[in-house]
């Protein structure tokens, strides 16, 4: 029930922007499509340094190899090489 609150909500809000909100311009377009890259670091960062501060070579693999291909801009291409990064760190331990 809660996963579809939450699913709900986000479609809802993705469809009021889309069909309300005006497209960005100048410099408020320049900043909103930056937006995903700092976003994804900050994540990569916590998840990789974790609540002890010990980094698990399953997870650097990954992010080190999502982070290689975030200016590709493909979220499926950055999925997919995270998980080989995943794979590959983890093989390596």
């Amino acid at each position: 029930m809660l996963v579809g609150v939450v699913a709900a909500v986000t479609v809802a809000s993705r469809v009021v922007a889309i069909a309300v909100v005006p497209t960005p311009r100048g410099r408020v377009a320049t900043v909103v499509e930056r937006l995903p890259a700092p976003l994804f670091a900050v994540l990569a960062a916590v998840t990789v340094l974790g609540g002890d501060r010990s980094v698990d070579p399953a997870v650097l693999g990954g992010a080190v190899a999502a982070l290689a291909t975030v200016r590709r801009r493909s979220l499926l291409v950055t999925v997919v090489a995270g998980l080989a990064g995943a794979v590959a760190g983890n093989a390596l331990a």
